[in-house]
């Protein structure tokens, strides 16, 4: 039986799973007020800011719902700690402002699907 454990584990079983270590920021657009989440994975999309120190990233953010664009391009410390965003479309908001239009999403998802069909559709 223990061979068959240690595979389990070998192939994603109940093993150890790793923390994560990605960077969140939250980007609220400009013409929809749609809030997205940026995940950023430090050691993949953090390049070097040889110039000025510490590191960049360029993004292209898309509303999930309208597909409105942003640009942003989000600068850190030596520590991968955030110390700028200069984003065209949209501002930089904290987590609170994400959750808050998350919980507007799922009651206007809940009130479309308790209405009423208009007998519009064919």
């Amino acid at each position: 039986m223990g061979i068959f454990n240690r595979l389990k584990n070998l192939f994603g079983g109940e093993g150890r799973q790793e923390p994560d270590t990605g960077i969140y920021l939250y980007v609220q657009l400009d013409r929809t007020g749609e809030v997205v989440q940026l995940r950023l994975t430090p050691e993949h999309e953090l390049v070097p800011d040889y110039e000025h120190g510490g590191y960049f990233t360029r993004k292209t953010i898309v509303g999930p719902r309208r597909f409105e664009r942003a640009e942003a391009t989000f600068t850190f410390d030596d520590n991968r700690q955030l110390t700028g965003a200069d984003i065209s479309g949209g501002t930089l908001v904290d987590r609170a402002a994400w959750e808050t239009w998350q919980a507007q999403e799922d009651e206007r998802r809940r009130q479309a699907a308790e209405e009423p069909p208009t007998g519009d559709e064919a």
